[in-house]
């Protein structure tokens, strides 16, 4: 597949923010997103819905898991593609529950990226993997 340069510059920024979230998935958000950055997450349940700003993402979505966790979240990239400002991610994560159980998930990102930054995006996961640890992990 041939990229503009534009396309070329968004993937190299994103998979930068991957290679800096690999040990740790919270430095890919740190990397990239903003606090004027729209992130929706598809589904349904308490977590699914829209976040504006990394702060909102961090307080209202993902702290409940990261509290969960027996340490950072890893991720692997599993692709990298890009359409104009738009570049799509699929992630796999893995880390330990505070229980010791391992925790498990797949991502699918849709990031709208302007000036290196994503300005807004959505995001598929597997909503059930994060109910469960939430729910059966105590803080």
């Amino acid at each position: 597949m041939r990229y503009t340069p534009q396309e070329e510059s968004n993937l190299a920024v994103v998979k930068a923010a991957l290679a800096a979230g690999a040990e740790d998935f919270t430095r890919f958000f740190t990397e990239i997103f903003t606090e004027s950055t729209t992130w929706t997450i598809a589904g349904h349940g308490p977590v699914a819905g829209e976040y504006s700003g990394l702060d909102d993402l961090h307080n209202n979505a993902e702290k409940a898991l990261f509290d969960r966790l027996d340490g950072p979240l890893a991720i692997t990239p599993r692709g990298l593609w890009a359409d104009g400002d738009d570049v799509i991610v699929r992630i796999d994560s893995t880390g330990r529950a505070r229980d010791g159980q391992p925790y498990r998930n797949g991502y699918l990102y849709i990031l709208t990226m302007k000036d290196g930054k994503v300005v807004s995006g959505i995001e598929w996961l597997d909503l059930h993997a994060y109910y469960d640890i939430v729910e059966r992990v105590a803080v």
